[in-house]
This record gives C-alpha cells, sequence and structure tokens, in this order.
C-alpha cells in the first residue's frame, strides 16, 4: 500500500512539473516571439542585446526567466521519474544558468566588458554547453534528441567563433537565434516524453 501511495505522489508530482514547465515554456516562447517582432530588422544582434531597447529592457529579462522556469520544472519532473541524475544537475545548471542571464545583463556591443556583462557570458556559455550534454545522456532512452544535441554543440562553436574570427560579428545574432532554437527544441522534446513517460518507471536500459 506504501510502494502504491508513493508511486500516485510521485505521478501527481511529475505531472504538476510538466504541467508547469509547459506553461512557462510557452510563456517564454511567446514573449521571445513578440519581441523578435518588435524588434525586427535586429537579427544582427544577440538576444540579450534586447534589453537595450524599449520594449526588450522589460521583456527580454521575463522571456529568459520564463525558459529557465520550464527548464527548472522539467528537471524535477525528470527526477521525480528516476531519470539519470546527471542529466538532471547538468539542466539544472542550463536552467539557473538562464535565470543568471536575466539578472546580469550583456552591456552594449559598442562599450567594453563589464563585470555583470561577464557573469552573463561565462554562464551563457555553461548553459548553451549543459543543456545539450543532458540530452545526449537522455538520447540513449529518446533518440530523437542525438540529432539536435549534435546540432546545437556545432552551432555553439560557430557562435563563439563570430566574436573571434574578424568580420564575423555580424552573424552572431543569426547564429545565436538558431543555437537558442535548437536548445529550446531539446527542452520542448524532454517535456513532450515526460508527459508520456509514468513516474517511477523510467528504465535506462530500453529506448522510451
Amino acid at each position: 500500500m506504501f510502494t502504491g501511495t508513493l508511486g500516485t505522489m510521485n505521478e501527481r508530482m511529475t505531472r504538476l512539473m510538466t504541467g508547469s514547465a509547459l506553461l512557462w515554456m510557452v510563456v517564454g516562447i511567446s514573449v521571445a516571439i513578440y519581441l523578435e517582432i518588435v524588434c525586427a530588422g535586429t537579427v544582427h544582434q544577440t538576444f540579450s542585446e534586447y534589453v537595450h531597447t524599449g520594449q526588450g529592457a522589460r521583456l527580454a529579462g521575463v522571456a529568459m526567466l520564463a525558459i529557465g522556469f520550464a527548464s527548472l520544472a522539467a528537471a524535477g519532473a525528470l527526477w521525480s521519474v528516476g531519470g539519470p541524475r546527471s542529466a538532471y544537475w547538468l539542466i539544472l545548471v542550463w536552467g539557473i544558468g538562464l535565470a543568471v542571464l536575466a539578472i546580469f545583463p550583456q552591456e552594449p556591443a559598442d562599450q567594453a566588458l563589464t563585470w555583470h556583462g561577464a557573469i552573463h557570458r561565462h554562464a551563457a556559455l555553461a548553459g548553451l554547453i549543459t543543456l545539450p550534454l543532458a540530452g545526449l545522456l537522455l538520447s540513449r532512452q529518446w533518440p530523437l534528441l542525438r540529432p539536435s544535441c549534435i546540432a546545437s554543440f556545432v552551432a555553439l562553436v560557430v557562435f563563439v567563433l563570430t566574436f573571434v574570427v574578424p568580420g564575423w560579428r555580424g552573424y552572431s545574432g543569426l547564429v545565436e537565434r538558431f543555437v537558442l532554437g535548437v536548445d529550446i527544441g531539446i527542452i520542448a522534446v524532454l517535456i513532450r516524453r515526460l508527459i508520456a513517460v509514468p513516474a517511477a518507471v523510467f528504465r535506462t536500459e530500453q529506448p522510451s
């Protein structure tokens, strides 16, 4: 009886966290799309640079926090169903990293690196590495994640190069949109799969 009750509680907790993740994901994506529409023509800028625009000053952080909350909730659901703990911690780093991005904004592109800009960049790099790495760990159960994770890593390398190779800086925003789109897709797939996985029956040895 106790085992059955515990399983029911885990299932309810999983559904609650997964539902919360889905809700926050919809909010974050909606706000981000709205900003892209309002700021059309500035795709050469990174999404973080929207904080220096009129609408972005209020909403860029909201989008980051919402996606971050969605990721943290998805990580909690993954823990609840008995998923790989290493993947849980990696997703946690990504989610917390998004919150840090919202709290410590990036300086304008034409200004020298600031202390909060340095925090922003390091948090962004940590998150952009850990999320696809978590996806690769989960791809044993959900092979659909593997191509997205590989694409994310490749695009991340190109994104970093746009800040290093002379003349590439104008492509930073475009490449970043691709990286973020793929990474948000990884979280979306995770949420979708978690909805279909009953609590306490997550099998690490077999694809779902």
